[in-house]
C-alpha cells in the first residue's frame, strides 16, 4: 500500500492515478476538502483509493501503518508566495516534512519514503550539469525550504534509518498543473491575445513533461529497495532554456503575435540554472525522458485551449507588477 501527500495537486494525482492503474492500493492525503479535490474524481471512484482529509503537520504513525511506501508531494509549491510567506512556507516544507518524518518512525514498517525536491535548491550552481552530489544552494524563499526538507531527510535516515529517496526536479508541466506557474499565465495570455511577462529572461529552466516526472516516480516506488534507499536522482528532459526563450515558443505555441514584456528578475535568480545530469536515474530507474520541451509545451497549450473555450471571459492570472 502507498501513501501519496499533497494527492490533490497536480503531480500527488497524477501519481495516485498511475499506482491505481499498476494495481496499487493508495491512501491519499491532502488538505484540500473532498468536494474540492477535482483532480481526484476519477480516483475518488476506485476500490484501491482511500482520501485522507488533513494536514501532512498533523500527520499521526496510525495514518502511516500498514503502508509500505510513503511518497511525500505535500508542500507549498510556489516560488511567489514563499517571497510573501516564507514563515508559511517553511512551516508547510520543512516542518511537514520533519512531522511526515516522525510519524514513519513510529510506526515502523515502511520500506521507502520519497520526498519531491526542486530544482530550486540548487539555484547557484558551482558545475555544470549538476549532478546527485553537487551541494544545495538554494537562492530563494522557496529553494531553502525545499534544501531544508531534502536535509531533513537525509538527517533521519542517518540518524533513524529511515529509507529515504529523493527525487528531484526542475519545472514540471502539462495538463492539469499549477496554474501559478509561469507557463500556464503564458499561455493562458498568448491565446487570448495578451502581453506575456517575463521576470528577468537570461536564467534557464529544464522543463519536463508530468509523463516522465510519473514514470520517473512509479519507478522508484516499485525498484528493489537496495537499489533506491539512500540515493537522489534528478528527473528532467535534458534540455537547458532560458526563459526567454520559453516566453517565444509559448507564443510561437499559441500561435499569436503577443508583445513580450520584461521586468525586473525575481530576487535571487538572475543567474539560475539547471542543467541536470539525470544520467544515474537512467541507469537506476530505467529512466528516460520521453516528451522534448516544445512537446511538452504544446500538449500543454491544448489544453489550455480547453479551460479558455470552457470559461469565456474569465479574468486572466495576475502578471507581476513591473
Amino acid at each position: 500500500m502507498v501513501m501519496v501527500t499533497g494527492a490533490a495537486g497536480f503531480g500527488g494525482s497524477r501519481l495516485a492515478e498511475a499506482l491505481l492503474d499498476l494495481g496499487h492500493s493508495v491512501t491519499g492525503l491532502d488538505v484540500l476538502a473532498p468536494n474540492h479535490a477535482e483532480a481526484l474524481r476519477r480516483q475518488f471512484a476506485h476500490p484501491n483509493f482511500r482520501y485522507v482529509w488533513k494536514s501532512v503537520q498533523d500527520i499521526q504513525p496510525a495514518d502511516i501503518a500498514g503502508h509500505s511506501v510513503v511518497a511525500h508531494l505535500a508542500a507549498q509549491p510556489d516560488t511567489p508566495m514563499a517571497f510573501e510567506s516564507p514563515r508559511y512556507t517553511v512551516m508547510q516544507n520543512v516542518a511537514g516534512t520533519v512531522e511526515l518524518l516522525e510519524a514513519v518512525r513510529h510506526a515502523g514498517g515502511v520500506s521507502k519514503v520519497l520526498f519531491a525536491g526542486s530544482g530550486n535548491e540548487l539555484g547557484r550552481p558551482r558545475y555544470l550539469p549538476m549532478d546527485e552530489d553537487h551541494p544545495l544552494t538554494p537562492h530563494n524563499p522557496y529553494g531553502f525550504s525545499k534544501a531544508a526538507g531534502e536535509l531533513a531527510m537525509w538527517a533521519w535516515h542517518r540518524a533513524y534509518d529511515i529509507p529515504s529517496v529523493v527525487l528531484s526536479t526542475g519545472v514540471v508541466i502539462g495538463p492539469g498543473m499549477r496554474r501559478e506557474v509561469f507557463i500556464f499565465k503564458w499561455l493562458w495570455n498568448a491565446l487570448q491575445g495578451r502581453p506575456i511577462v517575463v521576470e528577468g529572461g537570461r536564467q534557464t529552466r529544464d522543463v519536463t513533461f508530468i509523463d516522465d516526472v510519473v514514470e520517473a516516480w512509479v519507478n522508484a516506488i516499485q525498484a528493489p529497495v537496495d537499489d533506491v534507499v539512500g540515493q537522489k536522482f534528478y528527473v528532467g528532459c535534458g534540455e537547458e532554456i532560458t526563459v526567454e526563450d520559453l516566453a517565444v515558443m509559448c507564443r510561437d505555441t499559441a500561435g499569436t503575435s503577443v508583445p513580450i514584456e520584461y521586468v525586473d528578475y525575481r530576487p535571487g535568480e538572475e543567474g539560475q540554472r539547471e542543467v541536470f545530469s539525470t544520467r544515474k536515474a537512467r541507469q537506476v530507474l530505467g529512466y528516460s525522458a520521453s516528451v522534448p520541451a516544445a512537446e511538452a509545451v504544446r500538449l500543454t497549450a491544448e489544453w489550455v485551449r480547453t479551460l479558455i473555450e470552457a470559461r469565456p471571459g474569465e479574468v486572466q492570472p495576475p502578471v507581476p507588477p513591473p
